[in-house]
């Protein structure tokens, strides 16, 4: 993925603004009060330690700076929640086996998302490790959310 992403610089001649860095989420590799804004998409939730994951976030992020998480999440009202659970449970892991023929890895899928805190749980650790006005943006009917977090 970050050959891809370099490669997307390179043609757009951001090489100068961008730079893509293979590092640990948990141990970021970048001093205190860094960054402007952080986005995450698809990654906290496989973060070892959710807690430890998010304040390296909240430490490489300036006073003042956003944090921005895209993430799945579980629909909560009905129908959408039952046709979540019936997709996440026998289709996806179907069509898993039937195209990569690895059934496990669209089984974890649907079992990380379900595991995974979201909506007002994820935001009370975000307001628990330090960041302020934290707000969650369900999208797709509740199978995403977005959350936005700051830094005093």
């Amino acid at each position: 993925m970050l050959d891809v992403g370099k490669k997307k610089i390179e043609a757009q001649k951001l090489t100068s603004k961008i730079q893509m860095v293979l590092g640990d989420g948990e141990n970021i590799p970048y001093p205190d009060n860094y960054f402007d804004v952080i986005t995450v998409a698809y990654g906290v939730r496989n973060f070892e330690n959710l807690e430890k994951g998010l304040m390296e976030i909240l430490r490489t992020l300036k006073p003042g700076g956003q944090f921005i998480i895209l993430e799945t999440s579980v629909p909560t009202q009905f129908p959408f929640k039952q046709g979540y659970a019936f997709h996440s449970k026998v289709i996806l892991p179907l069509v898993g086996k039937l195209f990569s023929k690895d059934q496990s890895a669209y089984t974890y899928l649907s079992n990380s998302a379900n595991e995974f805190p979201f909506g007002e749980v994820l935001n009370n650790i975000l307001r628990k490790i330090g960041f302020i006005d934290v707000k969650h943006l369900p999208q797709t009917f509740g199978v995403a959310t977005i959350y936005q977090a700051s830094k005093k």
